[in-house]
């Protein structure tokens, strides 16, 4: 576990494991419904069985990069995970508000740049 890593990778792959570890925990405990009511009302088909499976995908892909576990089918797994999420959450053309839309589009530019950096865990 973490042997043929430098202490920067194994922290920056810490790190990377830790957000999608601490949201998850989060979204599952507490954002459940504000979740799956935004899943509707872009039309997501079978919208709560699709919110489970992308908590699972988050959670085990976040899991397997702490633990250094199959680190490449974890980061498989939260690229998948990640590039369907901004999908779904972050339809910036549907957004009247500029300042919403602005930060929709921030949040896929830094959703880009996460996909990058599990490309190089891979």
């Amino acid at each position: 576990m973490y042997s043929n890593h430098t202490i920067l990778q194994t922290i920056g792959q810490l790190l990377i494991a830790f957000l999608f570890l601490a949201t998850g925990i989060i979204n599952l405990s507490t954002k459940f419904k504000q979740h799956l009511d935004r899943m509707v009302a872009v039309g997501v088909p079978f919208a709560k069985a699709a919110l489970i499976t992308g908590f699972a995908m988050q959670l085990v892909g976040g899991l397997l990069l702490a633990l250094d576990t199959w680190r490449s089918i974890g980061a498989g797994i939260l690229i998948a995970f990640t590039i369907a999420a901004t999908a779904i959450f972050h339809q910036f053309w549907r957004v009247e508000d500029p300042l919403r839309r602005h930060l929709h589009v921030s949040f896929i530019f830094s959703n880009t740049a996460l996909v990058g950096a599990l490309l190089l865990l891979m």
